[in-house]
């Protein structure tokens, strides 16, 4: 399996290069996802599909040899299925129908990257060839491995998996049994929270434990993969007027957390016209200015690979395109100038 993620600021078409990446490898005769992990949705006017945000198969003509399909992140329905899963059958439905977890499943801090990592396990496990990830339009976009990472060594903490087993024994033998000292914390939270929502907040976490274990052990294992160069690549999109800044800042993002980084893509290049006959007037006025601007743009993929290329496989030059990117065919158009 090949997993390709892409990170990049907004406006730049991270989108749009990631689902012509993944429309190449489906010419290429793999079977393959790109999943947007963008809240934005752009993906859908990419490939024009449907509402639903489970998995999709992209339909293709001409048709190739391999498969298209693509997936937008949906945070409460990658959790419901983590559940069903993972989670022990007897209680399963207690879990879904708990009013804790429907409040830390739409509106908990954090649940976005958590549950991204959940549906990179989900869908490395449907067996797809090519998996290729978009990430958020941010200078932030690679944090959202951060988190799960964290999520995983607190879960694993002796005192919060002692929390919910404690809690187990409470109510099977009365809150009396606790220690004086726990006796006294849980006083302490009641008084500030409710007795009521305390007692559903630890109940909740007495039958979810057993899912949030889960969660790390499987969150661990992805992290594995997307640090291992065999088989993931991490890939930057930028623009010329922001592409040195990009490049620097993305490569220590990646050396911070042991990420292999791939390949440079500077998008929206504006070509080189052959010739620069004068013209006279307002004509010769545009030309002018259409040929400084082209100029600055190749300075800036030049500068790229002068001070970076030896640290990134490939630098590529995207050619700004005459209209927006919508549907299949305009997609082609970039995933034809992605194999070297």
């Amino acid at each position: 399996m090949r997993i390709i993620v892409y990170a990049g600021t907004g406006g730049v078409g991270k989108t749009s290069i990631a689902a012509a990446t993944a429309l190449a490898g489906a010419r290429a005769g793999r079977k393959t996802l790109v999943l947007t992990i963008d809240p934005a949705r752009r993906l859908r006017t990419a490939l024009r599909i449907g509402e639903s945000n489970e998995q999709q198969r992209v339909e293709l003509d001409p048709a190739a040899p391999g498969e298209l399909w693509a997936a937008m992140l949906d945070v409460r329905a990658t959790l419901d299925t983590a559940v069903r899963l993972h989670g022990a059958p007897k209680l399963q439905q207690r879990i879904l129908r708990h009013r804790i977890y429907a409040t830390i499943a739409d509106s908990l801090a954090g649940m976005q990257e958590l549950m991204a990592v959940e549906r990179i396990d989900q869908l490395i496990r449907r067996g797809f060839d090519d998996l290729v990830i978009d990430t958020a339009p941010s200078r932030h976009a690679l944090e959202f491995l951060d988190k799960p990472a964290a999520f995983a060594s607190f879960s694993d903490s002796g005192w919060v998996k002692l929390i919910g087993r404690t809690y187990k024994f409470a109510e099977a033998t009365g809150m009396m049994s606790l220690s004086r000292a726990a006796m006294d914390l849980y006083g302490q939270i009641a008084s500030i929270l409710g007795a009521e929502l305390v007692r559903e907040v630890l109940d909740f976490y007495s039958i979810f434990v057993a899912i949030a274990e889960g969660y790390s052990e499987r969150a661990r294992k992805t992290l594995k993969l997307l640090r291992d160069p065999n088989v993931t690549e991490f890939r930057v999109v930028s623009t010329p007027p922001k592409a040195l800044r990009d490049t620097a800042f993305y490569l220590s993002e990646m050396d911070k957390r042991g990420f292999q980084p791939g390949i440079f893509f500077v998008n929206r290049v504006w070509p080189l016209e052959p010739g620069r006959a004068a013209r006279p007037g307002f004509a010769g006025d545009v030309l002018d200015w259409y040929h400084d601007v082209s100029d600055s743009h190749q300075q800036a993929v030049d500068a790229v690979r002068r001070d970076f290329g030896a640290r990134l496989s490939r630098i590529v030059s995207l050619p700004e395109m005459e209209h927006d990117i919508d549907g299949i065919d305009a997609l082609s158009m970039i995933a034809d100038r992605l194999t070297p």
